[in-house]
């Protein structure tokens, strides 16, 4: 019999991991609402995000969709 904790970790890993892979923008400006911006100079809407915080958000996302698919594993196999 499957332990439905170990099932529901398993679906939230692996969702949260597809959505940080996918969307690692739209994480990045997630996690920054509310707060002040650092600069003034620019464009008004561009907001683009560094690439450093892409690649990172992205690891972090490939980390949460293995773990994911080993709970997966685990509470089926």
């Amino acid at each position: 019999m499957t332990d439905t904790r170990t099932l529901l970790a398993a679906v939230l890993g692996v969702l949260l991991g597809l959505l940080c892979l996918l969307a690692p923008e739209a994480v990045v400006r997630t996690q920054t609402v509310g707060r002040r911006p650092d600069g003034h100079g620019g464009e008004y809407g561009t907001d683009a995000v560094p690439g450093r915080w892409r690649r990172l958000v992205q690891a972090l996302g490939g980390g949460c969709l293995l773990l994911g698919l080993y709970f997966g594993y685990t509470a089926l196999g």
